[in-house]
């Protein structure tokens, strides 16, 4: 049995994973304004996880069922929203009484969308357009063809992809099969591009705001230090708050009594909670001290060394103590995050702009 990696498989596990996010927040945002309906009558409640599963099965059913890429498109959105409304209910499933609103449900359903966008980095980094990829997809787009349905922008992938193809080692036969095949694509004659919704892209294009576009760079550095100034200090005084003074960690333990996490382990979250802030808090603090003596890229690197740990590891327990809330300081720190990539990317392109005009200048 031979398997071989679908080339772009990571967009659409990135299509599953923006659709989960949107079906998890729809859902809740639904229950909310609708006070919290109960579909069913007497014995019977039919819960939404239950509508999860069909989603999911769809999905499934699309894949196993059908050809071509439409297929794979229908099939991650039908299996995000099937994901998204399945692991909504996911407390009913950890607590002993069914409880829809325990508490550390959240942070499992906050690791499910993290394992999906490692599962989408794997793919995007680690898929390689080797032969076997290459006919797959060509074979794949080759369904558009045969539906008398190919698009401009089809028709321009597909002979990429034929060119890509031919420059491998092939056998004879191989080589003639692409030869013809690219002659049969060049005398179709392709229709106008369709308009598509694409959520994925959506939110991409939104985390990939240009801070030369918004901001000027001394505003890029002003804000920076008084965002790292003000997390720093404050988190250097709640830790020494706390350390030296043994009755406020008794009042801060009787005040998470009233949660339970595997047999009262709130204490155990607070501390992983004030040991993540403090490390996050010293690499802020170094990277603005790298900054103020203008070594802007070793400063920016622990910067976003920070806000990847505050991502991954400290929104996990911000979770558990405020729950969906936490999505708010979550997306700030990704759109941070993802502005200073931007950043750092202008940084290097005018940098080496500059080289290039320097060695240039030199030859003349």
């Amino acid at each position: 049995m031979s398997i071989s990696k679908r080339l772009y498989a990571s967009s659409s596990i990135l299509d599953l994973l923006s659709w989960a996010v949107l079906s998890l927040f729809s859902t809740r945002l639904f229950l909310e304004l609708s006070a919290y309906p109960s579909l069913g009558n007497g014995n019977w409640h039919i819960a939404h996880v239950l509508w999860g599963g069909l989603f999911m099965l769809s999905a499934i059913i699309l894949l196993l069922a059908f050809y071509g890429n439409d297929a794979t498109k229908y099939a991650s959105i039908l299996g995000g929203i099937g994901w998204g409304l399945f692991i909504d209910e996911i407390g009913k499933y950890l607590s002993r009484d069914n409880d829809y609103w325990f508490r550390p449900a959240v942070i499992f359903i906050y690791i499910s969308f993290i394992i999906l966008f490692f599962v989408y980095r794997y793919f995007e980094r680690k898929t390689k357009a080797d032969r076997s990829s290459l006919w797959n997809k060509i074979l794949d787009d080759c369904h558009e063809l045969v539906n008398q349905d190919f698009e401009n922008k089809e028709k321009v992938r597909l002979l990429s992809k034929i060119n890509q193809l031919s420059n491998l080692s092939l056998s004879k036969s191989e080589s003639k099969i692409l030869h013809d095949l690219k002659d049969i694509v060049n005398s179709i004659q392709s229709k106008k591009d369709k308009k598509e919704f694409n959520l994925a892209k959506l939110i991409a294009a939104f985390f990939k705001i240009s801070y030369s576009k918004l901001f000027r760079k001394k505003l890029v550095f002003y804000g920076l230090f008084l965002y790292s100034f003000y997390y720093v200090v404050d988190k250097f005084i709640d830790i020494f708050r706390l350390i030296f003074n043994p009755q406020k960690i008794s009042l801060l333990q009787s005040y998470y009594l009233h949660y339970d996490f595997f047999s009262k382990a709130d204490v155990y979250m607070i501390t992983i909670k004030f040991v993540i802030e403090i490390i996050v808090a010293s690499l802020y603090f170094v990277g603005l001290t790298y900054l103020v003596r203008r070594k802007t890229f070793r400063g920016l690197r622990f910067y976003q060394l920070g806000l990847l740990i505050n991502i991954f590891l400290g929104s996990v327990i911000k979770f558990y103590f405020e729950q969906f809330s936490a999505v708010f300081g979550l997306i700030t720190a990704v759109l941070i995050y993802s502005w200073l990539k931007s950043y750092r990317e202008e940084l290097s392109s005018i940098i080496r702009a500059s080289k290039n005009t320097k060695k240039s200048s030199h030859r003349l």
